[in-house]
C-alpha cells in the first residue's frame, strides 16, 4: 500500500545510520587510499559520506516519501509484500545512481550541509561526493539483501519505531 511504501521510505534514514561505520571504513579503506589522500583528510572525509548520505535520504525520500512512492505506482490499495520491496528499493537505487540526481544532490548538499565556516567543504563535496557516493551505492544499495533482512520478507513482526519527533511516554 502506499503508507507501507511510504513507511519504508521512513525507514530508509535509518538503514544509512545503521550502514555508517561500515560505509566509513570502507571508503577509508578504498576511495581514500585509491586517491593517496593525506591521512588528516583520511580521517575527516569519509566520516561525512554517511553523514550527506544521511542528508540526501531525509530529503529525497523521507521528506519526499509520498513523491517517490506515487512514482513507483504504489499508491493503490495492496498487500506490500517482499517482492514489492525488492522492486521499491531498486526504484530507490536507480535515483541514488542516477547521473542527474547525483548532479541535483551535489547542489543540495552545497547549499544545505555545508556551513560556511566548514573550511573547503562546498569544494571537496563538488569533488568528492559522486565518486564516494557512487563507490557506497555499489557496494552497500543491494535491494535484495536489504530486504530480505526486513520483516516483510523475513515473516517478522514488524517492530514498532520511534519516531524521532516524538517524546515516548513515560
Amino acid at each position: 500500500s502506499c503508507s507501507e511504501c511510504v513507511d519504508e521510505m521512513h525507514h530508509l534514514g535509518s538503514l544509512v545510520k545503521e550502514g555508517a561505520e561500515a560505509m566509513t571504513e570502507y571508503l577509508q579503506n578504498n576511495y581514500c587510499q585509491l586517491l593517496m589522500m593525506p591521512q588528516n583528510v583520511r580521517s575527516i572525509l569519509p566520516f561525512t559520506t554517511p553523514t550527506m548520505l544521511h542528508a540526501i535520504v531525509q530529503h529525497y525520500f523521507v521528506d519526499g516519501a509520498v513523491h517517490v512512492c506515487q512514482t513507483m505506482g504504489v499508491c493503490e490499495a495492496r498487500r506490500y509484500t517482499c517482492e514489492e520491496c525488492v522492486v521499491g528499493l531498486e526504484w530507490v537505487e536507480a535515483y541514488l545512481e542516477d547521473p542527474i540526481m547525483i548532479a541535483e544532490m551535489t547542489v543540495y548538499l552545497g547549499h544545505n550541509f555545508c556551513l560556511d565556516e566548514w573550511e573547503n567543504c562546498k569544494e571537496d563535496v563538488a569533488v568528492h561526493f559522486r565518486p564516494m557516493h557512487e563507490m557506497t551505492m555499489e557496494k552497500f544499495m543491494i535491494p535484495t539483501e536489504i530486504c530480505n533482512s526486513e520483516p516483510v520478507c523475513t515473516g517478522e513482526t514488524a517492530k514498532p519505531t520511534h519516531h524521532p519527533h516524538t517524546t515516548p511516554a513515560a
